[in-house]
C-alpha cells in the first residue's frame, strides 16, 4: 500500500488519535518515519499497512486500526446516524 497524506482540515479526528498514540515517540521522527507515520506542514504521510505490521504492541496496531477507520469515515463526511452510538459504546467499553 502507497503512503497517502491525511490533511489537518480533513482528517482532524484521525490525526488527533495518531498524535496520540505516537506523541510518547516523538522524539524519534526518523523510526516513525520507518514504521509509516510521517508529519508533515499540513497533517501526516502514513503508510497504513507499514504501521499496521510494526514494532508498535498489539494494543497500539489495533488503535492504528481505529484510525484508519476514522479515516474512512471522515474522508465520506462522518458515521452513518445508524452506527454513531454503537461504534462510541464499543470504543467506550474497551
Amino acid at each position: 500500500m502507497a503512503r497517502v497524506h491525511l490533511h489537518a482540515d480533513d482528517y482532524p479526528t484521525t490525526l488527533a488519535l495518531l498524535a496520540e498514540l505516537l506523541q510518547a515517540r516523538r522524539h524519534d521522527p526518523v523510526g516513525l518515519a520507518d514504521i509509516g507515520y510521517e508529519p508533515s506542514e499540513h497533517g501526516v504521510w502514513v503508510d497504513w499497512e507499514t504501521l499496521g505490521r510494526s514494532w508498535l504492541s498489539s494494543t497500539e496496531r489495533a488503535a492504528v486500526t481505529v484510525a484508519q477507520g476514522i479515516a474512512a469515515a471522515e474522508r465520506q463526511g462522518g458515521w452513518p446516524t445508524r452506527l454513531r452510538r454503537a461504534l462510541a459504546a464499543a470504543v467506550e467499553a474497551t
